[in-house]
């Protein structure tokens, strides 16, 4: 089974994506900051990081980064809602960083797990 790590600091985000993804099939394991989940990643590397832009400690764009220079590769799909609120890009600045896709809040399910299977495959194979 394919495991997604959904690193979200807003439980109810997190419970969100998780309905989507196990739903799905995708196993999941969830986050609530960016330094729980580079413990997360170390103790059961995921197929995927959902991971959001916005969050206490670490912030996604730092965890992307430390992904980036770590050797176990994984797909990363960053998401953000703010980047309208403050008139910047942080997506973009996501994909620079090496997301390997993103997704603007709100989203629905379908969009999601299209990306999710587009970027590691369908939850069984």
């Amino acid at each position: 089974m394919k495991l997604v790590l959904v690193v979200d600091d807003d439980p109810s985000i997190r419970a969100l994506l998780r309905l989507y993804l196990e739903g799905a099939g995708y196993g999941v394991a969830e986050a609530g900051d960016g330094r729980q989940a580079m413990r997360r990643i170390v103790e059961q590397p995921p197929d995927l990081v959902v991971l959001d832009i916005f969050m206490p400690e670490m912030d996604g764009l730092e965890v992307l980064q430390q992904l980036r220079e770590q050797t176990r590769p994984c797909k990363v799909m960053a998401i953000s809602g703010g980047s309208a609120k403050i008139g910047m890009d942080l997506l973009g600045h996501a994909v620079i960083f090496g997301a390997d896709d993103v997704l603007e809040k709100p989203f629905d399910a379908p969009t999601l797990l299209l990306k999710a299977a587009a970027l590691i495959g369908p939850p069984e194979a």
